[in-house]
This record gives C-alpha cells, structure tokens and sequence, in this order.
C-alpha cells in the first residue's frame, strides 16, 4: 500500500532565501521580475490503510482472503447476479477471481497460504496467467443461452411489389457470415472462401436499418447460406460445444458433451492471501478424535494464546478412563442385584 500525500501550498515574498527541506515543509525559490517568490509546501503524511484484525487470539485462515470464496456456481451468481462462465477442463478449479486482472496480459503475482512452507511460515507466492485470475473456473453445468434470430425489418420483393417481411432465419452479420467461413475453411484446403451477397434475382430483399444481410459462403463449387450453419451451430444454446465435419460433401454440426467437473483429486487453485501484519503468524492446530488432520490458524502474537488441545493420544486415555468408570458402576450395580 502507499501512503497517501496530503498538501497545503502558501506563497511568501523574500529578498533571500535557498531552496530545500524544513522538517515537513517543502520550500521552493524562484524570481519574478527583481523579487524572489516561495512556494512553501506543506507535506502531511496521512495514516496507511490497515486490514481489519479480529481481536481474538486465533481465527480462521479465511480472514486473510483477498477475495471472495465462492463455493458453486449457485453461490456466484448469488453474490455476482449472473452465471460463471462454463468449466474449463485445461484449468484447475478456481473458485476465486480478481477483477482487476481483466483485459491484462501477463502473469499475476499473490501470496497464497503454503502447508508445507514452514521455513517461510507457511506463506508461498502463487504466479498465474492473468486471464486465469480474472475469472473463477467453477465446476458444474452451464446454462448456454438460447440462440433466437431477431426479428428484421427487411422486405421481401417480387415482380409486382412486396411479399411480406424477410425472415430472420435469413440474414445475418457479415461479419458472422465470414467468422463461419473461417471456421469451415480447413475442410477446403488450397481454396479461399468467400463470403458473397446475392440479391439480384426477380424475388429479392429491400433493406432498412437492420445491418444484416443475406449472406451466403462459397467455397468452390459449394454454396451454404451462413445463418443456416450459425443456427446450426448454435442449435444447443449459444456457446455450446462441438465440432463440424464433411460427410459426402454435407457439412454436419454435431453438438459435444461439456466437461463440467476435473479429474477426481485434482486440487483447486489456491485463494490469494494479504500481507501478514507484524503480529501475526500461521499455525497449525494439533487434531483431535473429531479433526484428525488438525486445523489452520492465524494466531495473533500480542495476544494471550488458548491452553493447547490435548492430543489424540491424551484424547484416547481420557476416553479410555471414561469407559472404564463405566463398567465399574455397571459392574457394582450387578453385584447388588
């Protein structure tokens, strides 16, 4: 964090004085004409921000999280008003994201909590793609949005005048029409697509506003009417998985099977942690019959620490005591019988 600078600038008339610092006063010379002016500049430095810091002795690990922990898709578009973007299986599951890594390139750099760094106090660094850390990458189903073709205000026209409104299923953006074509290409290789309007026959299209068109991808001898193929793409929802090929001269889309959960035991992306203050350290908790593995903790060292947990072992023997003063009242209970 930097600490922030506040100023206060009064201007003074000297016939004599030198440029420089005076405890938190800036001062600085300069003529006007025959006279020298100051500007004396004040420098106040104002409080840095601190992390708010339970007062208790220990807490837990998730107070030092620098962002939310979303646990599901549900919990995200809870906190966030809309869904999480698919899983992606070439990612670990990440079930945080920092914002401010949007639209950068690069690698993003945080402090993660490190079980196994015990020389360092159990604090790592974490370096990930920025695209990564913009975004969670939560298990479970998307909901791909339906694709609906709006409808346009283009006419068509035949021999005697207008026939009625142009159908959505038509028209599309030259710019999708050619996206298509880009995308169909490698079943063509050494011929170039091309992306053509055709719209010179005696029953064609009068346009208004809408900047679609009818536009059709020709490659070769073969001709297709690209918001054909887009519907057909998007047949399953916007967005939707799978792939093209070319049977007997047909193109086909055949929709995939979304990946929505990793591999078993594939460990999430750890969540970033804020700098430690200098009264605080991690811990590890020693388990119990009901916690064998033991918590993680911040414990603050300016603070009165709890009596230690007994251990399993001292944990066992009390138990055992337990039972044992069980069977003997049972036992002296049958004897007076």
């Amino acid at each position: 964090m930097r600490s922030q600078v506040c100023q206060k600038r009064t201007v003074f008339r000297f016939s004599q004085l030198r440029s420089g610092f005076c405890g938190t006063w800036k001062c600085q010379v300069y003529r006007i004409g025959e006279s020298l002016r100051v500007s004396v500049e004040e420098i106040i430095p104002m409080a840095q921000s601190q992390p708010v810091q339970p007062n208790q002795p220990q807490y837990p690990i998730s107070t030092l999280f620098l962002f939310p922990n979303y646990a599901s898709r549900a919990a995200y578009q809870q906190a966030t008003g809309h869904q999480a973007p698919p899983f992606d299986p070439s990612r670990p599951p990440q079930y945080w994201e920092d914002p401010s890594q949007a639209g950068k390139s690069g690698i993003a750099t945080y402090s993660i909590v490190d079980e196994t760094a015990a020389g360092s106090g159990y604090v790592s660094v974490l370096n990930v793609n920025t695209a990564w850390a913009a975004s969670v990458n939560l298990p479970g189903v998307f909901n791909y949005p339906q694709y609906v073709s709006a409808p346009t205000d283009a006419m068509m026209w035949g021999p005697f005048g207008p026939v009625g409104q142009a159908p959505p299923d038509q028209v599309c953006l030259q710019s999708d029409a050619q996206a298509m074509a880009n995308t169909i290409a490698a079943f063509f290789p050494g011929q170039t697509p091309a992306v053509l309007e055709e719209n010179n026959g005696a029953y064609h299209y009068v346009y208004g506003n809408d900047p679609r068109r009818q536009w059709y991808i020709q490659i070769g001898k073969n001709n297709w009417l690209a918001q054909t193929l887009i519907e057909s793409q998007n047949s399953h929802g916007i967005g939707y998985p799978g792939k093209w090929s070319l049977v007997g001269g047909v193109l086909n889309w055949t929709p995939g099977n979304p990946v929505t959960e990793p591999p078993s035991g594939t460990p999430a992306l750890p969540l970033p942690i804020r700098a430690l203050l200098p009264n605080e350290q991690i811990v590890h908790l020693p388990g119990s019959l009901f916690t064998p593995a033991g918590t993680w903790v911040v414990e603050r060292t300016d603070l009165q620490q709890p009596q230690p947990a007994e251990t399993e072992d001292q944990q066992f023997a009390d138990l055992k005591a337990m039972l044992a003063q069980i069977q003997a009242t049972l036992n002296t209970i049958a004897s007076k019988q």
